[in-house]
């Protein structure tokens, strides 16, 4: 409209400027729509925004487990066809297994090995302070001390415990029962198995302080007694040794704790090494039956054979010597029986 040339006429000029104005009010009032129509668009928008979200993550989650019920599906396909060929009893199947068995053996075996290691040390470490606690010269036989077995029983009551404690955990099923339990209970036999663990830990280490104790006022009193006194040495150095023994007899219960892994491992094993051992076993005892069997066998012909060769010249004199009471082959036996009665006649 500003471009259209006016003629100076008023009337054209008013027609002009109502019509500038109704264009440009209809132009505010167009865009003013289209602007709140456009916030009203993205109002929606944005509060779609949160849907879109948890949507966007719900989609996350789902492809992640799709993948992991892929990898579950091959898993479990795995599975199905070790458990086929276990069914269908194959030598494959059967190798397998007796190979698993035997690693599983002597990786439990050696683990275990090691731990009675740590329980040597436990029992050289409690040992001589439990002599003073249940008296040094009782005896329970000619060659076991009293002290010595009870430092064993404290020894097997830190590996039950510790045991418990895995059972209580579900990291070992020794004992279904334990494992089944509601989660109350089970957290409550846990609570109680670490607190009766952690209190025989500081039982241990209070002993091996005991221990050292009891070394050092030996130690003192071969010195009163020798001829020339030594300097005492009362630097921080010397009581290295003490915080070492504290500290060992405070960590190994805990580190026994951990021997039922690897006891549960060699139980079960043991069931499958045994008996494969002992068909093994069975096999070779078999065998050497049999070589045995054969052997007496062929010893029996043999002596059959010598038997025969040293028989035959007796049975070969007696032939002879009954040779000529024998009937003539012409004659009948009654014949021969006749004859007999008239020589006797005569």
């Amino acid at each position: 409209m500003a471009n259209v040339k006016s003629s100076g006429n008023e009337m054209v000029q008013k027609v002009l400027g109502e019509i500038n104005r109704s264009v440009t009010s209809i132009h505010d009032k167009a865009l003013a729509d289209y602007r709140r129509a456009y916030e009203t668009r993205h109002k929606i928008l944005e509060g779609f925004m949160p849907f879109w979200r948890s949507l966007d993550k719900t989609m996350a989650q789902v492809d992640k487990k799709l993948t992991g019920l892929q990898d579950s599906t091959a898993a479990v396909d795995g599975h199905m066809a070790k458990y086929e060929q276990i069914n269908a009893k194959t030598d494959k199947a059967e190798h397998a297994l007796t190979v698993s068995a035997f690693t599983q053996f002597a990786i439990a075996f050696l683990v275990m090995a090691v731990a009675s290691g740590g329980a040597f040390v436990n029992f050289k470490l409690i040992a001589l302070p439990m002599s003073e606690m249940v008296g040094a010269g009782d005896y329970i036989s000619s060659s076991l001390r009293t002290s010595e077995v009870a430092a064993l029983v404290i020894i097997f009551v830190e590996a039950s415990m510790g045991l418990f404690l895995m059972e209580s955990l579900r990291v070992t099923h020794l004992f279904p029962r334990i494992a089944n339990l509601n989660e109350h209970m089970r957290h409550r036999m846990m609570w109680i198995a670490l607190t009766l663990l952690v209190t025989l830990a500081g039982i241990e280490a209070a002993l091996a302080l005991m221990r050292d104790m009891l070394i050092s006022d030996k130690q003192a009193l071969l010195h009163s007694l020798a001829t020339v006194q030594q300097a005492a040495t009362d630097s921080w150095v010397a009581r290295i040794p003490t915080a070492g023994q504290m500290l060992l007899g405070f960590i190994l219960p805990f580190a026994l704790a951990f021997i039922a892994i690897p006891l549960e491992s060699l139980i079960y094993s043991t069931r499958t090494v045994g008996g494969v051992l002992l068909a093994g076993f069975v096999r070779a005892l078999a065998f050497v039956l049999r070589i045995l069997g054969n052997l007496a066998r062929r010893l029996s012909r043999v002596l059959i054979n010598l038997y025969d060769v040293v028989i035959v010249l007796p049975l070969l004199i007696e032939h002879l010597v009954k040779a000529p009471r024998a009937p003539a082959p012409g004659k009948s036996r009654r014949g021969a029986d006749a004859e007999d009665l008239r020589e006797q006649s005569r």
